[in-house]
């Protein structure tokens, strides 16, 4: 009785232990989205979403503003960061603003960084290319991706 007890405790440790790993692939896959969204450079950004509703420049490039998304460029016009303010944008496994913590990290899994407020996932190559979720109540309130650019 006791050998079958410590056998189940055992596989429920290794079970939980194995979904709550971070789901690699899939955070790669998310990390790209927003390039194959809107694009990786300021006329692929244009021709996909027409021309900026602002943009401010900055030492290191730009940042451009189109509603509810933010592109920081760098200054060889390659996309350097982007922030989503608000839902809509079509990205992958419904991972969007107003998603519950919960189901970013069933789709992701455990973030290797994380808060209350905030979960970080690294490329698999490493920084800067990376996600970040930041939660209010619960659910996504902005999400921001890193990218290196020349």
């Amino acid at each position: 009785m006791r050998a079958a007890t410590a056998l189940l405790l055992v596989l429920a440790v290794v079970s939980a232990a194995t979904a709550a790993s971070t789901d690699i692939a899939r955070v790669d896959d998310y990390i790209d989205a927003p390039r194959a969204l809107f694009g990786r450079t300021l006329g692929e950004l244009e021709r996909k979403l027409g021309p900026p509703a602002s943009r401010r420049p900055r030492r290191d490039g730009a940042i451009l503003a189109w509603p509810g998304l933010e592109v920081s460029l760098s200054p060889s016009g390659r996309v350097a960061g982007v922030i989503v303010h608000t839902a809509g944008h079509a990205l992958p496994h419904g991972l969007d603003i107003g998603t519950p913590r919960a189901r970013v990290e069933a789709v992701l899994g455990v973030a290797p960084e994380m808060t209350d407020e905030r979960y970080f996932y690294p490329d698999a190559d490493g920084f800067p290319n990376s996600v970040e979720f930041f939660f209010r109540d619960g659910r996504v309130r902005r999400i921001e991706w890193r990218f290196w650019a020349d």
